[in-house]
């Protein structure tokens, strides 16, 4: 008679259980635990952890159990599954970490996984990691301890993060590869023991561009300190980063040290304007022998060309600063500082004048400067003075100026091709700025004459009518512009100027109450020079300064950064 699968199987369990009660050994659901222990508990493999021989799988076991658990728990690191397995696990790999009974292999897996549980009780072994650092070696476990110190903002880190810092080098194969995550995570800590270090590197000269591997390794220590003395708000940094972004070697640090007296702010302003006056002998000496080295010829030699220029090459760096910082008590100053300095000074002061809260009295001071500028005058890079009072007029959002700028486009003199370009300019702003009811001072600027018999309107054509069509769709109805940014087909193509005017408008009727709807609007506006302005308009609706707009705006840019999205990320790197 054959035996049924049912009665064998039952058969067999009962011959195993009769030779495990033999063996000492008990049997359980599931797994059969003794002196082996149960494979399914973290302890098991904890025990294991001090045996040579078994150190290695144990290793791997555990960090397994940590995986499953994240995974079951949706990367919640204090997920019913994820805590109880830190709670067994972290410690004693931990000191197995510090102690240095591993390979490499096995040093470099345990490192990883207490970066990612960002355990505090994981934190020893990071900073051992970081001690430990050697060059061209252990970048990976250096890049991931660095990642898990500053996610737990570990202050026992502090001095190991920053001596790992200090070694590394950018210009190196494999320092190449990490010096971001490090970067990221010194900014992230941004530690005050670090103030004095980092005000030594910034201060730190250049002095070759061609020894290329130096100027990386200068650019990123200095880029990266001046992030953090930013964030520690360091009013001893000022002169060093007021140096920085007057030294043309260090143009690549420039943007940052700015961002880093903007956060400094008013200790930021007196130095800075005493500068723009010509009143800081130092400094002015400074910028003129930085812009000395630079313009040197093949022979050593500077032309007497750039020898005067270099005299007053801390002018418009010193504007510029004052401008970024965008403090209201640096615009007394500034108009004051107009009188003293010569005609392209003017100009870029007021351009720089206009990023500050406007005053009736800065908007005349600047209208005035206008007026007398000529039509060829150039201003650094090469733009033309002008053009670029008008471009940066636009982000005043003031309409009242439109008649203003048409009556003087209309009273310049001269030949029909060299008033082109001044003419185009102010039909341009004329376009952005105009209300419904200025649409007649819109034909005048567009009648006037152009190269080749044509008129000013005819080459902006495209422009004009979008401009025209929306402000005769929209009148003076908000939701209807905030409505047209919002979709993507007014972004493409011919129809691109319709965001633009409408992104404009935006700023012209609306008032510091919109600034939380505009800020959820921008992931949504798809033309990037539409968001431009629109970021524009937000930061005018906030005369002194919104943290939490700030915030926001720098929280899209971290998103995009976390996201790897590269497009993104540098159509949202002028939040800063």
């Amino acid at each position: 008679m054959f035996r049924t699968a049912r009665s064998i199987d039952s058969t067999l369990r009962s011959l195993l259980a009769g030779a495990a009660v033999a063996a000492g050994l008990t049997v359980a659901t599931g797994a059969i635990v003794g002196c082996g222990g149960d494979e399914n508990d973290p302890q098991t493999h904890v025990k294991r952890l001090s045996d040579a021989s078994t150190r290695v799988p144990a290793v791997s076991r555990l960090v397994q159990f940590f995986e499953d658990a994240m995974t079951k728990d949706n990367k919640d690191r204090n997920g019913p599954n994820v805590k109880p397995v830190l709670d067994k696990i972290v410690e004693p790999l931990s000191q197995l970490c510090v102690a240095g009974d591993l390979d490499e292999k096995t040093q470099a897996k345990v490192v990883k996984f207490l970066s990612d549980a960002r355990d505090p009780r994981g934190a020893p072994c990071l900073i051992k990691t970081l001690k430990d650092y050697k060059p061209e070696n252990t970048e990976e476990d250096v890049r991931a301890a660095a990642r898990g110190v500053a996610a737990m903002k570990a202050k026992d880190a502090a001095g190991p993060l920053f001596d790992a810092f200090s070694k590394l080098r950018p210009s190196k194969p494999k320092g190449s590869l990490i010096y971001r995550d490090v970067n990221e995570a010194i900014v992230e800590l941004s530690d005050p023991s670090w103030e004095s270090q980092c005000i030594t590197m910034t201060g730190k000269p250049i002095a070759d561009k061609k020894d290329i591997n130096t100027y990386k390794d200068e650019t990123y220590w200095q880029v990266t300190c001046a992030q953090v003395l930013g964030n520690l708000k360091s009013e001893k940094a000022v002169p060093n980063l007021i140096k920085i972004v007057l030294a043309p070697i260090k143009a690549d640090v420039a943007a940052t040290a700015i961002n880093g007296l903007i956060k400094i702010g008013k200790p930021a302003i007196a130095p800075t304007v005493s500068l723009l006056k010509g009143e800081n002998a130092d400094l002015m000496e400074y910028a003129k022998l930085e812009t000395l080295k630079v313009s040197a010829g093949p022979d050593g030699k500077v032309p007497e060309a750039a020898q005067k220029e270099a005299a007053k090459s801390y002018f418009s760096p010193a504007a510029v600063i004052l401008g970024s910082i965008g403090r209201a008590d640096a615009v007394a100053p500034m108009i004051e500082a107009i009188a003293k300095t010569d005609d392209a000074g003017k100009v870029i002061i007021a351009r720089e004048l206009l990023k500050l809260p406007i005053t009736p009295d800065s908007l005349k001071a600047v209208q005035q400067v206008f007026e007398k500028t000529s039509l060829t005058l150039t201003i650094p890079p090469g733009l033309g003075g002008r053009g670029a009072l008008l471009d940066q007029l636009g982000y005043t959002f003031d309409s009242s100026l439109v008649p203003w700028v048409v009556k003087d486009a209309l009273s310049q003199k001269g030949e029909d091709a060299d008033l082109e370009e001044a003419r185009g300019n102010a039909f341009v702003l004329a376009l952005k700025l105009a209300k419904p009811d200025q649409i007649a001072d819109i034909d005048k600027l567009g009648d006037l004459k152009a190269s080749g018999g044509s008129t000013i309107g005819k080459g902006y054509e495209k422009e004009a009518k979008a401009a025209k069509d929306l402000l005769k769709e929209c009148g003076d109805k908000l939701d209807c512009y905030t409505g047209k940014l919002v979709d993507p087909n007014v972004h493409v193509g011919d129809k691109q100027f319709i965001g633009i005017k409408a992104a404009y408008m935006v700023g012209i009727l609306g008032t510091d109450a919109i600034k939380p709807k505009l800020l959820e609007m921008i992931p949504k506006v798809t033309g990037g020079a539409a968001r431009f302005v629109v970021v524009q308009a937000i930061d005018h609706f906030s005369p002194k300064g919104d943290a939490a707009a700030g915030e926001k705006l720098l929280g899209m840019l971290a998103e995009a950064e976390a996201q790897k999205n590269a497009s993104k990320v540098a159509e949202y790197s002028y939040f800063k």
